[in-house]
């Protein structure tokens, strides 16, 4: 990892060094130790994974239920492949781990209990983190599937949209589980979380299509790119545009009027020179087919 790692920066959620502090005081201050250890691990596989394709990571934290690593300049979702890839590292840490505390409970090594706990939080890890919403590593998944066809902001919102029922369905059923005698606090913490997330991920989205449009026009390299096509009137908002530039992709935009016909072909250079302007967001593709 060595220089690439360099700089990282380490933090622990709020509400997790609270659940720490609070189980100090419990009998189960061992498995939240525990626990930390395998969400760490979980997050390293990620960490990891960007460090392998040559990403630098900005901060990494770590959450109840897992991690966020932040890579310089938003990079992350440059590439779908990527993207999926270093999403996938985390749950497959986990299975990892499952593999490891199966190999040592049955030479013995580790007494049933705790193997039985390591296994548990393993499973619920993976499997909870592989839910196809937003911030989850599903939701990554999710999203470089889909940003190829919709655009990165759209596919993103795909992504946001199935945290928000995800997490209402995780709360309607654990309220519903409480309510039939069944004490299933865990499930309605999951979706509060998931929830809160997702509504913090819709607010920033604006900001975050603008961060990968930047990242998208400085790492462009000489390596081919597919060419996606756009057709759009002269009266159409720029933003509206953007927002359907995907990855890993190479755009160009046909004009057309009013009778359809085609005024003139702008490059993705050109558009995202004149987004880049002061009042850019606002301009109309006319306008800038006028300047230039």
């Amino acid at each position: 990892m060595g220089a690439l790692g360099k700089g990282m920066k380490i933090k622990v959620h709020p509400l997790f060094v609270l659940l720490m502090v609070v189980s100090a005081w419990t009998p189960y201050f061992r498995e939240m130790v525990l626990l930390f250890a395998t969400v760490l691990i979980h997050e390293l596989g990620h960490v990891a994974a960007a460090f392998f394709y040559g990403y630098r990571v900005k901060e990494m934290e770590i959450l109840p239920f897992g991690g966020v690593a932040r890579l310089e300049h938003g990079a992350l979702g440059w590439q779908p492949r990527h993207e999926t890839i270093i999403a996938m590292a985390g749950p497959f840490m986990n299975f990892v781990l499952l593999f490891v505390v199966i190999g040592l409970q049955d030479l013995r090594l580790l007494n049933d209990h705790a193997a039985s706990y390591l296994i548990t939080i393993n499973l619920t890890l993976a499997f909870f983190n592989l839910l196809p919403a937003l911030p989850l590593d599903g939701g990554r998944i999710l999203r470089a599937a889909y940003s190829r066809s919709l655009g990165f902001q759209k596919a993103t919102g795909v992504a946001i949209g199935m945290a928000f029922i995800l997490s209402t369905v995780l709360m309607i059923a654990g309220l519903l589980a409480l309510w039939a005698g069944f004490v299933q606090m865990g499930m309605v913490t999951l979706g509060v979380f998931l929830f809160v997330s997702a509504w913090q991920l819709r607010r920033q989205l604006p900001y975050d299509t603008i961060r990968f449009l930047d990242t998208k026009k400085r790492q462009r390299g000489s390596r081919p790119l597919p060419v996606r096509s756009i057709a759009a009137t002269a009266d159409t908002p720029l933003l509206k545009v953007l927002a359907q530039f995907a990855p890993d992709a190479y755009h160009v935009v046909y004009v057309r009027d009013a009778r359809k016909q085609t005024l003139r072909i702008l490059i993705e250079e050109e558009l995202m020179e004149a987004a880049m302007k002061p009042g850019g967001g606002g301009v109309l593709l006319g306008q800038i087919l006028a300047e230039h």
